[in-house]
């Protein structure tokens, strides 16, 4: 059994110079796979920031901006809401904000709504460097009286108003993207 470990041993001399070359190069292909999979998909978890205080990351922020976003369209599509105060939200003007914008939408623009997308969470978009803004588009809304006449069958051309919610971050990046909802109000009436 010895003479036969001898034998095989014998017969082979090792690695070769091409076989060394072609490990080295699948070995750093596969660690420079890995490092840019690595890089790609931590700009997706948790930031490294520091100045941004409550950031968690642009997909975490973003299902927390979608869910603000929400409640405010849910909120202001309602008719409670009237046109008037719609257009003092767009017009308003704080600070160095475009008009129609805000950090704190709900001391702002007077609403009853908490900025907080859920209450067991400590996150707010201004912490993480987003505005809320309201912007109207094209398809402007008409009186509520209008929209009641239409509806009880009146030849009236009276719309519904279409508008827009936009989560904007302080500066745009691959880290902070902005958000828009699109909602039609007065709800009843869309």
């Amino acid at each position: 059994m010895n003479n036969y470990k001898t034998e095989v041993l014998k017969g082979q001399s090792g690695i070769s110079l091409v076989e060394i070359i072609i490990s080295i190069t699948l070995l750093s292909l596969f660690f420079t796979t890995y490092a840019s999979f690595v890089g790609i998909s931590s700009r997706f978890n948790n930031k490294q920031l520091t100045d941004l205080n409550n950031s968690n990351g642009l997909l975490i922020d973003h299902h927390y901006l979608f869910l603000t976003l929400e409640k405010y369209a849910d909120l202001l599509s309602q008719p409670g809401i009237t046109l008037p105060d719609i257009n003092n939200i767009k017009q308003k003007k704080v600070g160095n904000l475009p008009a129609g914008c805000s950090l704190s939408p709900q001391i702002d623009w007077e609403l009853p709504i908490n900025q907080r997308p859920l209450p067991v969470i400590n996150w707010t978009p201004s912490n993480a460097g987003y505005a809320i803004c309201l912007k109207s588009s094209s398809i402007v809304e008409s009186p509520l009286s209008d929209l009641v006449s239409k509806s009880k069958g009146n030849s009236i051309d009276a719309k519904p108003g279409l508008y827009y919610l936009l989560a904007l971050p302080n500066e745009v990046s691959i880290d902070q993207l902005p958000v828009r909802k699109l909602f039609c109000r007065p709800k009843p009436f869309c």
